[in-house]
């Protein structure tokens, strides 16, 4: 075990160094608004082992709260695990496609944002977060969203990350430039995981350009303090997001269940929106969010490849 902490550990660090590129960044953020409750640390080794996984859980979730087994051999995406401080252990998350259902499984609640859904979507953003200065759509709606939800909750991040300016591009700036490069990272970053979690094109909105900041944050302490902040803060954004999707397809699910209670009148059900489930959950953990895949990216760990030093076997008790 304390080999296999020290193989993820290095695992870390070096998706660390290799996510500050732009285009690497913007990878990154993909999966990480598909992991959205997960903490920074936990996003990059996702990313860095299975960043095509769709929805993460420990193996006593999946059975417990779901009713689904995971399959013999599967490969376990170990993360650190930092409920006991002082040791190094670690925790192993299973992708959905890692499982199998039971006849005990429940259905995993999945959601997409739907053309339809935008008004009220809007509508929850502003309770949240204030007016939006932009809403003609969705894309607009959610890039504003983030600078309002930026400027309530940066003053705390900022304070931390000048803490450990040192020896990083940072250190060279004076506070008000640090600022600047702090928040512009921010809001790019926290509006592409938006963007991207909600269905938008975000090449119509960013290039590599708009990331050339994120070269900056060049020591694991300041990537460190931009990741958190930009997970803790698009956290709150997609949270309401989910609940609202959510809310809204359970409204069209009742709906649909009414009018097929008349055996004249049928639904086809189009299978990518009952089996595409993502990688988050929500709150009570019953929610998984349902988005684009994405694909294989550097660095990482080809999923289920034999031999990988992180790979557990799966014991079965049931």
């Amino acid at each position: 075990m304390a080999r296999k902490y020290e193989l993820i550990t290095e695992l870390y660090r070096s998706t660390q160094k290799s996510v500050t590129a732009p285009a690497s960044w913007q990878r990154f953020l993909i999966a990480a608004s598909y992991n959205y409750r997960l903490s920074f640390d936990e996003q990059l080794l996702v990313y860095a082992q299975r960043p095509d996984a769709t929805a993460v859980l420990e193996i006593e979730r999946w059975n417990r709260q779901f009713g689904r087994w995971v399959n013999r051999g599967a490969t376990g995406i170990a993360v650190l695990d930092d409920s006991s401080p002082g040791r190094s252990r670690l925790k192993h998350y299973f992708d959905i496609s890692d499982t199998h259902a039971t006849r005990f499984s429940r259905p995993v609640p999945i959601w997409r944002v739907r053309e339809e859904y935008t008004p009220d979507i809007i509508e929850a953003l502003e309770n949240s977060f204030g007016e939006l200065e932009d809403k003609t759509d969705l894309a607009a709606a959610l890039i504003s969203a983030t600078a309002n939800a930026v400027q309530d909750n940066m003053p705390d991040y900022l304070a931390e990350l000048r803490h450990y300016t040192q020896d990083s591009f940072l250190e060279e700036l004076d506070d008000l430039n640090v600022e600047v490069s702090f928040r512009t990272a921010l809001k790019n970053s926290i509006s592409y995981m938006l963007l991207s979690r909600c269905g938008c094109d975000t090449g119509e909105y960013f290039t590599d350009d708009d990331f050339r900041g994120i070269l900056d944050f060049n020591t694991p302490e300041t990537l460190n303090a931009l990741g958190t902040a930009t997970g803790d803060i698009a956290q709150m954004c997609l949270a309401e997001i989910s609940r609202t999707v959510l809310n809204l397809q359970r409204l069209s699910e009742r709906e649909n269940r009414t009018f097929a209670a008349a055996p004249q009148i049928e639904y086809p059900i189009s299978r990518n929106e009952t089996t595409n489930p993502e990688r988050s959950f929500d709150d009570d953990g019953d929610h998984i969010q349902d988005g684009k895949r994405l694909s294989a990216a550097e660095p990482a760990v080809a999923p289920g490849a034999g031999g990988t030093p992180w790979e557990i076997p799966v014991s079965y008790t049931h």
